[in-house]
């Protein structure tokens, strides 16, 4: 931007023009996919009557021009999505900054334009009588303070991280070969990482362009790339959420459509960085595919973290609702300051309904036993990631609820962990009665459970015809943790519990992620352990 702005600039920003602009981008990517999508089409119909090398050359033209027109849909819409947030990080800096200013000067301070204080000439009564009558002393009170002022209002004036990737300068193509990702789905993971490794920097980048869906979504697969893959996805996504606006007029389904198209817009948004650094920071999204039910999310830095947590999330989880996994995650994140970074995993389609209606639909376990291959590929990347950053970190699977019979389902398939926690559990995974049956890669694996008192699956646990398997706190070698109490005194326990052992500040939260963070943790006490057998209730 070329240095700092002035604070006649700062008075003079204008943060509606980078809305306005947003919205004009917005409308030129849906008229663009929209126009290329009739060339396109008009150019493949016209097989029929018209053949030969000159015909085929065209409609190969058109299909290059088209895919070339749909990287410059994408490319608008996020630039629109960069433009929104600059609004927002201009508007705070320009209040922030003028509020300062305009603070400092009632003190008496003079602010100059490139944003100097220099304190009064005669020191204030008050600042006088502060310093005993001293005027020497009062100037230099006041020398310092001049001096803090501008250092606080640099910060607050510096906002070129507002603009940091919004533009990018384009690069020539590099050559691939013949579709490089077409072995990926029967290759393994190690073989996938060797491949890449061959490659050169614009080749990687070149393949992320090309095939985004298969880069973005392959376990093996550098994270970055998935990353950059996955923004191009989600700004198609956002694009054939447009296309389906423009093909219906229902308007349950039309709220539908706009509701998912923020959902992915929020995707593609800088959020503050939640290991609390300066600034904001990209999401990472490592996998995305709405017509798999796909969504896995990092939120942290792995560069930095001493331990890793992945949250399998429950019944009724879907890709536009699954903010509250990702506000879950993030106060787990914000709470250990740096030593935890967190993965949330919607590896699929996961049962839905309420009660009593969604009964059947919870206790179905097709939906554990097709995600549950999933997780354990998931876990032998991130294991790898993790190793490959050398931060020795350890890392932590936390299923809740259904979640819970997915990881256990996993873990009895292979799954690679340091800790597992099953958080008010349907049960310890399909086909698990006792430990033998759970297969983890790791024969040091440590294994936690937790069921707050009154929780409504408490009865379901571990009963006969319960296809989710044992109930994971009455297994050997699993450690049941405290729930304790939330912190208006009150107990974890009842119906709301279910929930709240993730989401509300308590014991029961705080030793979830003392589990994680491999801090002292509280284990569960029977309060009827100590009654004699005679007094204690049957069963």
């Amino acid at each position: 931007m070329g240095g700092r702005p002035t604070v006649s600039q700062a008075k003079s920003w204008r943060p509606d023009s980078l809305r306005q602009a947003a919205d004009a981008w917005d409308a030129a990517a849906s008229d663009t996919q929209r126009e290329f999508d009739v060339v396109v089409q008009g150019m493949h119909d016209t097989h029929d009557f018209w053949t030969g090398n000159a015909a085929d050359a065209a409609r190969e033209r058109a299909t290059k021009t088209g895919a070339d027109a749909g990287r410059l849909a994408r490319a608008l819409v996020a630039a629109a999505v960069a433009a929104r947030d600059g609004a927002e990080v201009i508007t705070a800096a320009r209040d922030d900054v003028l509020g300062s200013i305009a603070a400092v000067r009632a003190l008496g301070f003079t602010v100059a334009d490139d944003g100097t204080v220099t304190p009064p000439a005669q020191p204030p009564a008050t600042v006088l009588a502060t310093a005993g009558g001293d005027t020497q002393l009062a100037q230099e009170v006041l020398r310092s303070g001049a001096e803090q002022f501008t250092r606080e209002i640099a910060v607050k004036h510096d906002i070129d991280d507002a603009f940091r990737g919004v533009t990018s300068e384009p690069t020539a193509p590099a050559g691939l070969g013949e579709n490089p990702v077409a072995n990926w789905p029967t290759m393994s993971q190690d073989s996938i990482v060797a491949q890449i490794a061959t490659m050169t920097p614009e080749q990687r980048r070149q393949l992320v362009e090309t095939y985004p869906q298969q880069v973005g979504n392959t376990d093996g697969v550098p994270w970055d790339m998935r990353v950059a893959a996955n923004r191009i996805n989600i700004g198609q996504a956002i694009l054939d959420g447009r296309r389906e606006l423009e093909r219906t007029s229902d308007p349950k389904q039309r709220d539908a459509v706009q509701r998912r198209i923020g959902f992915y817009q929020d995707l593609l948004s800088e959020v503050r960085d939640p290991i609390g650094r300066p600034g904001r920071v990209d999401r990472q999204i490592l996998a995305f595919d709405p017509a798999r039910s796909s969504l896995v999310e990092l939120i942290g830095d792995l560069g930095t973290t001493k331990n890793v947590g992945v949250l399998v999330p429950g019944m009724n989880t879907t890709i536009a609702d699954s903010a509250a996994n990702t506000d879950t995650a993030n106060r787990f994140v914000q709470a250990a300051r740096g030593d935890l970074a967190m993965i949330t995993y919607l590896g699929g389609p996961f049962p839905q309904g309420g009660f009593p209606d969604g009964i059947d639909d919870a206790m179905d376990s097709s939906y554990a036993t097709d995600m549950a291959p999933r997780l354990v590929s998931f876990s032998e990347d991130v294991n790898r990631v993790v190793d490959a950053a050398g931060r020795d970190a350890a890392v932590t699977y936390l299923g809740h609820s259904y979640g819970a019979s997915i990881l256990g389902t996993a873990e009895a398939m292979g799954l690679t962990a340091d800790r597992t926690i099953y958080v008010e559990a349907a049960g310890a995974g399909v086909g698990v009665g006792d430990l033998g049956d759970w297969h983890n890669e790791n024969p040091y694996v440590m294994r936690f459970s937790m069921t707050a008192p009154g929780d409504w699956i408490e009865p379901l646990q571990g009963m006969p015809l319960n296809p989710h398997g044992a109930d994971p706190d009455e297994m050997a070698g699993v450690i049941r943790l405290a729930t304790g109490e939330y912190d208006d005194g009150s107990r974890v326990a009842g119906w709301d519990s279910h929930s709240g052992v993730l989401n509300e500040p308590s014991d029961a939260w705080r030793n979830l992620l003392a589990v994680m963070t491999e801090q002292p943790y509280n284990v569960y006490v029977d309060p009827l352990r100590f009654l004699p057998p005679w007094l204690r209730p049957a069963g």
